[in-house]
């Protein structure tokens, strides 16, 4: 009887793998899957949201995590800021709108903030985005988006001579650079946008970003060590996300490489520690800023395992959450809620 079962089977699993070969099975499935995902969208809610494109530092590797990036979504407003290494992948998964993005900000030009502005700039032109990208951050903006267009001058040149001036006009292929100050950077009748001040030194000026919609609000850090300035700009947030360094994982790494003899390796990770903010120190001071709750990203080293992930959670009270990539935060408008998936 069992022999009779299992021949079955494999009567059955030979007989589908045959039919998988088959040209008119593969063009059916390549329909039915196509048709599926060109039907994806993201969900609009009444709400201000936050995706998580990019969770990662650069300081250990993981092939799930994009370097830094945060999208924040309202039924009216699309906003990235930052563009680390990978994150337009990220972007493109969630099926963001790409089109009505209405900018990028950043909070400071180190290559895993940047690195992936002009995939941006492109997916966005040719998901029919009509004007340049308009993108804000602090003195060197005009240095980073000049270098930017200017490297992508020629692909402009092509995809435009391929499509046509009226599917792809060059002139809204663009970027657009905005210098901006501390204080407000950007607002209409329903969202504003607060830059503060951090430090990230020697890097200057750095920046981190509050953003307010219809009485919630979320803060983005950018990288800093924990400063009393944007605890101050964070009081009573409904969402924090943080840049985190844990020590407990970064001393036995700077350690293992020492012995092993990778003597510039130990001095790079040792270097990091003096410009990132220490994972223990965020609760108290969030506690103390009454921030409903935070998120931990750019995490340092990146958690790219379950014990890291431990390590770095060692010590905290529970509620902390460390971001993955394609988590999205929930803040429905009249309300205290925070979803989470």
């Amino acid at each position: 009887m069992r022999r009779g079962i299992i021949s079955v089977v494999v009567l059955a699993l030979l007989a589908s793998l045959s039919l998988y070969r088959s040209s008119s099975l593969q063009d059916w499935l390549m329909a039915r899957l196509s048709k599926a995902a060109m039907s994806q969208h993201w969900e609009e809610e009444q709400a201000l949201q936050a995706l998580v494109c990019g969770s990662a530092s650069p300081l250990g590797v993981d092939p799930g995590r994009a370097q830094a990036c945060i999208a924040i979504v309202t039924p009216e407003h699309l906003f990235i800021f930052d563009t680390g290494a990978g994150s337009v992948q990220r972007l493109m998964q969630s099926r963001l709108p790409l089109d009505r993005i209405n900018g990028v900000f950043f909070t400071h030009y180190h290559s895993d903030h940047i690195a992936a502005l002009g995939d941006l700039n492109l997916n966005s032109w040719v998901n029919g985005r009509p004007a340049p990208l308009q993108v804000y951050g602090p003195a060197g903006i005009n240095t980073v988006v000049a270098g930017f267009n200017m490297a992508y001058q020629l692909d402009r040149g092509y995809r435009t001579a391929h499509h046509g001036e009226d599917f792809l006009p060059a002139a809204a292929g663009l970027l657009q650079a905005h210098e901006i100050d501390m204080g407000i950077v950007w607002s209409d009748a329903k969202l504003v946008i607060r830059a503060i001040k951090v430090d990230h030194s020697p890097i200057s000026p750095a920046m981190a970003y509050r953003i307010d919609y219809a009485g919630r609000s979320i803060v983005i850090s950018g990288d800093t060590v924990v400063t009393e300035d944007l605890f101050t700009a964070a009081q009573d947030v409904d969402l924090l996300f943080h840049d985190a360094l844990s020590r407990d994982v970064l001393n036995v790494m700077i350690d293992a490489a020492a012995h092993v003899g990778r003597e510039r390796i130990a001095q790079i990770m040792s270097d990091v520690i003096d410009y990132h903010a220490d994972a223990s120190q965020l609760e108290a001071r969030s506690a103390a800023a009454n921030i409903q709750q935070l998120v931990f990203y750019h995490m340092v080293p990146t958690p790219a395992n379950p014990l890291l992930s431990i390590m770095f959670k060692r010590d905290l009270n529970g509620k902390t959450i460390l971001a993955e990539d394609n988590m999205v935060f929930t803040l429905p408008v009249e309300s205290r809620e925070i979803i989470q998936r």
